[in-house]
């Protein structure tokens, strides 16, 4: 019988399969799917490892994350500004604004995998494996087509455009897919107000806004 790593192990793998018809492909607990639109990502999350009364227990779920093109472009933009090597599409992550939007607290919350008291070896309590086993078709379908719709045109723009209250890392990301684009009262609006919400308008991060609008030819 699998311990609780072994058993990890194994619905890691059990998860990388069922993405597959999706289209997602990887090793490991990281699996991606490069589209016209950007790259859709799916990775187990970090392990929490728990102690109850002297008994591990490995908590773990899913997380995704969509990358559009045009946010991939910008993050080159930067880091060849400061001298640094560009990431490849299929590496590419963020803006992380949105990913999760959407997902039920069913969908989000952490699988567990306690030790069977019961046997000496101390495997994983077959009732989790099961769970998790039938629980992972689920998971797996939503984070997919989550993170695929996100890359469909101008869907991630649009949820961050119905964002009523927009943080500046919302904002920033809003200015650099509105780019694609071009000159707008909506950029402008959201240039606007990226500049008023950051404490530091020359700040970094606001001056690399600015510079990649202005290298577009967008008047700024």
């Amino acid at each position: 019988m699998d311990g609780p790593d072994s058993a990890l192990r194994r619905l890691t793998r059990e998860a990388g399969k069922l993405l597959r018809p999706y289209g997602f492909h990887g090793t490991e607990a990281s699996w991606t799917q490069v589209t016209e639109g950007g790259v859709a990502s799916i990775r187990r999350t970090r392990v929490q490892r728990t102690w109850t009364d002297g008994q591990q227990a490995l908590g773990f779920g899913l997380e995704l994350s969509a990358t559009p093109t045009a946010w991939w472009e910008f993050c080159a933009w930067r880091d060849a500004a400061r001298d640094l090597p560009p990431a490849a599409l299929e590496q590419a992550t963020g803006p992380g604004v949105i990913d999760n939007h959407g997902l039920s607290a069913e969908l989000t919350e952490l699988w567990w995998l306690r030790v069977d008291p019961a046997h000496r070896e101390r495997p994983a309590l077959q009732a989790d494996v099961d769970a998790v086993r039938a629980d992972l078709p689920v998971r797996v379908h939503a984070y997919a087509r989550r993170a695929l719709r996100l890359l469909e045109p101008d869907a991630y723009l649009d949820e961050l455009l119905a964002d009523p209250n927009p943080r500046p890392a919302v904002l920033e990301a809003i200015i650099v897919l509105l780019a694609e684009h071009g000159p707008g009262p909506r950029l402008d609006d959201a240039v606007n107000q990226f500049r008023s919400s950051v404490a530091d308008p020359n700040e970094s991060g606001a001056e690399d806004v600015i510079a990649y609008l202005r290298g577009r030819a967008v008047p700024v």
